[in-house]
Protein backbone atom coordinates (compact mmCIF):
# COMPACT_ATOMS: atom_id res chain seq x y z
CA UNK A 1 0.00 0.00 0.00
CA UNK A 2 2.89 2.35 0.81
CA UNK A 3 4.38 1.83 -2.66
CA UNK A 4 1.02 2.63 -4.26
CA UNK A 5 0.61 5.86 -2.29
CA UNK A 6 4.20 6.85 -2.97
CA UNK A 7 3.80 6.15 -6.70
CA UNK A 8 0.59 8.16 -6.83
CA UNK A 9 2.24 11.08 -5.04
CA UNK A 10 5.32 11.13 -7.27
CA UNK A 11 3.38 10.81 -10.51
CA UNK A 12 0.83 13.44 -9.48
CA UNK A 13 3.60 15.92 -8.75
CA UNK A 14 5.21 15.26 -12.12
CA UNK A 15 2.38 17.21 -13.75
CA UNK A 16 3.04 20.25 -11.53
CA UNK A 17 6.80 20.04 -12.01
CA UNK A 18 6.26 19.80 -15.77
CA UNK A 19 4.16 22.96 -15.72
CA UNK A 20 6.82 24.86 -13.77
CA UNK A 21 9.58 23.52 -16.04
CA UNK A 22 7.58 24.49 -19.15
CA UNK A 23 7.13 28.04 -17.87
CA UNK A 24 10.85 28.40 -17.16
CA UNK A 25 11.76 26.88 -20.51
CA UNK A 26 9.41 29.27 -22.32
CA UNK A 27 10.86 32.27 -20.48
CA UNK A 28 14.43 31.21 -21.24
CA UNK A 29 13.52 30.69 -24.89
CA UNK A 30 11.93 34.14 -25.13
CA UNK A 31 14.95 35.85 -23.56
CA UNK A 32 17.44 33.99 -25.72
CA UNK A 33 15.37 34.81 -28.80
CA UNK A 34 15.68 38.53 -27.95
CA UNK A 35 19.47 38.24 -27.64
CA UNK A 36 19.83 36.35 -30.93
CA UNK A 37 17.47 38.65 -32.82
CA UNK A 38 19.36 41.71 -31.58
CA UNK A 39 22.63 40.24 -32.85
CA UNK A 40 21.08 39.31 -36.19
CA UNK A 41 19.63 42.81 -36.59
CA UNK A 42 23.07 44.31 -35.92
CA UNK A 43 24.63 41.96 -38.46
CA UNK A 44 22.08 42.87 -41.13
CA UNK A 45 22.58 46.59 -40.43
CA UNK A 46 26.22 46.00 -41.44
CA UNK A 47 25.11 44.09 -44.56
CA UNK A 48 26.28 40.78 -43.10
CA UNK A 49 24.54 37.50 -42.50
CA UNK A 50 24.66 36.32 -38.87
CA UNK A 51 27.19 33.64 -39.83
CA UNK A 52 29.40 36.20 -41.59
CA UNK A 53 29.24 38.51 -38.57
CA UNK A 54 30.19 35.67 -36.22
CA UNK A 55 33.07 34.68 -38.49
CA UNK A 56 34.34 38.25 -38.67
CA UNK A 57 34.18 38.65 -34.92
CA UNK A 58 35.92 35.34 -34.22
CA UNK A 59 38.76 36.25 -36.60
CA UNK A 60 39.24 39.66 -35.05
CA UNK A 61 42.65 40.25 -33.49
CA UNK A 62 41.00 42.01 -30.55
CA UNK A 63 40.46 39.32 -27.91
CA UNK A 64 37.23 40.89 -26.65
CA UNK A 65 35.72 41.02 -30.15
CA UNK A 66 36.82 37.44 -30.86
CA UNK A 67 35.18 36.32 -27.63
CA UNK A 68 31.98 38.14 -28.64
CA UNK A 69 31.93 36.05 -31.83
CA UNK A 70 32.23 32.84 -29.85
CA UNK A 71 29.53 34.05 -27.44
CA UNK A 72 27.18 34.93 -30.31
CA UNK A 73 27.69 31.47 -31.80
CA UNK A 74 27.02 29.84 -28.42
CA UNK A 75 23.89 31.97 -27.95
CA UNK A 76 22.51 30.90 -31.32
CA UNK A 77 23.12 27.23 -30.48
CA UNK A 78 21.56 27.64 -27.03
CA UNK A 79 18.52 29.36 -28.52
CA UNK A 80 18.11 26.51 -31.04
CA UNK A 81 18.25 23.92 -28.26
CA UNK A 82 15.79 25.82 -26.05
CA UNK A 83 13.34 26.39 -28.89
CA UNK A 84 13.51 22.74 -29.97
CA UNK A 85 12.81 21.50 -26.43
CA UNK A 86 10.05 24.05 -25.88
CA UNK A 87 8.31 23.18 -29.16
CA UNK A 88 8.63 19.44 -28.46
CA UNK A 89 7.20 19.83 -24.97
CA UNK A 90 4.31 22.05 -26.08
CA UNK A 91 3.40 19.69 -28.92
CA UNK A 92 3.32 16.69 -26.57
CA UNK A 93 0.01 15.76 -24.95
CA UNK A 94 0.08 17.08 -21.34
CA UNK A 95 -0.25 13.54 -19.98
CA UNK A 96 3.05 12.55 -21.62
CA UNK A 97 5.02 15.77 -20.98
CA UNK A 98 6.80 14.43 -17.88
CA UNK A 99 8.19 11.61 -20.00
CA UNK A 100 9.30 14.10 -22.69
CA UNK A 101 11.28 16.00 -20.06
CA UNK A 102 12.92 12.80 -18.85
CA UNK A 103 13.85 11.91 -22.44
CA UNK A 104 15.46 15.29 -23.25
CA UNK A 105 15.94 17.55 -20.23
CA UNK A 106 17.62 20.93 -20.10
CA UNK A 107 19.49 20.30 -16.88
CA UNK A 108 20.06 23.95 -16.04
CA UNK A 109 16.36 24.73 -16.23
CA UNK A 110 15.36 21.47 -14.53
CA UNK A 111 17.68 22.17 -11.59
CA UNK A 112 16.31 25.69 -11.17
CA UNK A 113 12.72 24.46 -11.43
CA UNK A 114 13.45 21.74 -8.86
CA UNK A 115 15.07 24.27 -6.53
CA UNK A 116 11.98 26.50 -6.56
CA UNK A 117 9.45 23.67 -6.82
CA UNK A 118 6.44 23.69 -4.53
CA UNK A 119 4.09 20.69 -4.45
CA UNK A 120 0.51 21.18 -5.58
CA UNK A 121 -2.68 19.15 -5.64
CA UNK A 122 -3.31 17.93 -9.19
CA UNK A 123 -6.38 19.75 -10.47
CA UNK A 124 -6.01 19.05 -14.17
CA UNK A 125 -7.12 15.92 -15.96
CA UNK A 126 -3.57 14.90 -16.79
CA UNK A 127 -2.51 15.45 -13.16
CA UNK A 128 -5.28 13.20 -11.88
CA UNK A 129 -4.51 10.53 -14.51
CA UNK A 130 -0.82 10.64 -13.67
CA UNK A 131 -1.64 10.27 -9.97
CA UNK A 132 -3.86 7.28 -10.72
CA UNK A 133 -1.24 5.75 -13.00
CA UNK A 134 1.43 6.23 -10.34
CA UNK A 135 -0.82 4.65 -7.72
CA UNK A 136 -1.40 1.60 -9.93
CA UNK A 137 2.30 1.36 -10.83
CA UNK A 138 3.24 1.62 -7.14
CA UNK A 139 0.66 -0.99 -6.22
CA UNK A 140 2.05 -3.30 -8.90
CA UNK A 141 5.65 -2.79 -7.71
CA UNK A 142 4.69 -3.24 -4.06
CA UNK A 143 2.73 -6.39 -4.83
CA UNK A 144 5.69 -7.80 -6.73
CA UNK A 145 8.09 -7.17 -3.85
CA UNK A 146 5.61 -8.55 -1.33
CA UNK A 147 4.99 -11.61 -3.50
CA UNK A 148 8.71 -12.28 -3.86
CA UNK A 149 9.26 -12.00 -0.11
CA UNK A 150 6.30 -14.33 0.59
CA UNK A 151 7.64 -16.92 -1.87
CA UNK A 152 11.05 -16.84 -0.22
CA UNK A 153 9.51 -17.42 3.22
CA UNK A 154 7.44 -20.34 1.86
CA UNK A 155 10.50 -21.96 0.29
CA UNK A 156 12.46 -21.62 3.51
CA UNK A 157 9.63 -23.07 5.60
CA UNK A 158 9.18 -26.03 3.20
CA UNK A 159 12.92 -26.72 3.33
CA UNK A 160 12.90 -26.45 7.13
CA UNK A 161 15.42 -23.59 7.10
CA UNK A 162 15.15 -20.98 9.85
CA UNK A 163 16.30 -17.37 9.48
CA UNK A 164 19.52 -18.04 11.44
CA UNK A 165 20.37 -21.10 9.33
CA UNK A 166 19.63 -19.13 6.15
CA UNK A 167 22.21 -16.50 7.11
CA UNK A 168 24.81 -19.21 7.72
CA UNK A 169 24.03 -20.88 4.38
CA UNK A 170 24.51 -17.62 2.51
Amino acid sequence: MFAALFGGLVFSQSAEFTQQYLQRLGGATDEMRAVVEQFETSARASDLSPDEAIGRLKQNSDEVAARQGTDAETNRERYGDLERRYDALRSTTPLFRPFEIVADPDWTIAERAAGDYRPAIPATGDGVLLALGGFIFGWWCGAGVHGAATMRKRRKSRAGVTDGEDEILQ
